[in-house]
């Protein structure tokens, strides 16, 4: 691997943060990251984290599988799915619901009682304000019409605007999440992994985090087109940039067409269309 390679990577991994799935997908794999960010999230700082997976599949034959970004098994036995978003282009709600009924079911056996039910809580972390309120937090809670009586099916929803600042130690940690130079002593698990992905201390050599970001791409990709289309993505938020870069990783394979399909958030069978016009 050349020095202009490691160079034009190391640039383009510095403009990732912990908000973009290919640096998230990795930090998720560390179970300490996944505590320390669920501890405030959940407001529970007493969690353990007993098992975390990234980039957990979910798979179902005659329907729609899906892949969360993060999943976690809680020692209360709670089953956390953390799932990142930038792009505001998909029906979040609706998104959040088919997994929450995906990752339930797969947790059942068959005929077996729905006492044993397990609570889940999906954490959705937005780089926008999904309800537009001005919150860094919304709690989704069902209560009867007419009374507000709290009814519990234990299934919890937590939306975060990660570009929400209103003080909170949420938006400490959204910070870190979002913005290139941003660490904080509060989230020390959470802002070591940022750095370490993002920057080496001295000479041209990627550290090993930065080698384990490197590995997702194979060492004859071409970074130039990379970075254009990553640019593309950060800075005009166009769909196309987001689009050729996931057909270079497919056709490197690198990842799957379906993988491929909901990281763009648009149907396996159009983003298969778009595969067949650049083949």
């Amino acid at each position: 691997m050349s020095d202009r390679s490691i160079q034009k990577f190391k640039e383009y991994v510095q403009k990732l943060n912990p908000i973009d799935d290919i640096i998230f997908r990795k930090m998720a794999e560390n179970r300490e990251f996944c505590e320390e960010i669920l501890r405030t999230f959940l407001q529970d700082y007493q969690l353990k984290v007993l098992n975390n997976k990234s980039q957990y599949a979910i798979t179902n034959i005659e329907r729609r599988s899906v892949i969360l970004d993060a999943y976690c098994e809680l020692r209360d036995g709670r089953r956390v799915n953390i799932e990142v978003q930038n792009a505001d282009n998909v029906n979040h709600q609706k998104r959040v619901r088919y997994y929450s009924s995906v990752l339930t079911t797969s947790l059942m056996k068959k005929g077996e009682s729905f006492d044993n039910v397990p609570e889940v809580c999906m954490i959705y972390i937005c780089n926008f304000d999904i309800f537009k309120e001005n919150k860094s937090s919304y709690l989704i809670k069902r209560v009867i019409d007419g009374s507000n009586r709290e009814v519990d099916n234990g299934l919890k929803e937590i939306y975060i605007s990660a570009n929400i600042n209103d003080g909170t130690t949420l938006s400490e940690l959204m910070g870190v999440f979002t913005k290139d130079d941003c660490y904080s002593d509060n989230f020390p698990v959470t802002s070591k992994m940022k750095y370490d992905f993002k920057y080496v201390k001295e000479g041209n050599k990627m550290t090993d985090a930065m080698k384990e970001l490197y590995d997702i791409f194979k060492e004859d990709f071409d970074q130039e087109v990379l970075e254009k289309s990553k640019n593309k993505w950060i800075k005009e938020g166009r769909k196309e940039g987001v689009i050729n870069t996931l057909l270079m990783l497919v056709k490197d394979g690198i990842i799957s067409v379906e993988d491929a399909a909901k990281r763009a958030n648009i149907s396996v069978s159009t983003f298969q269309k778009y595969l067949n016009e650049k083949m």
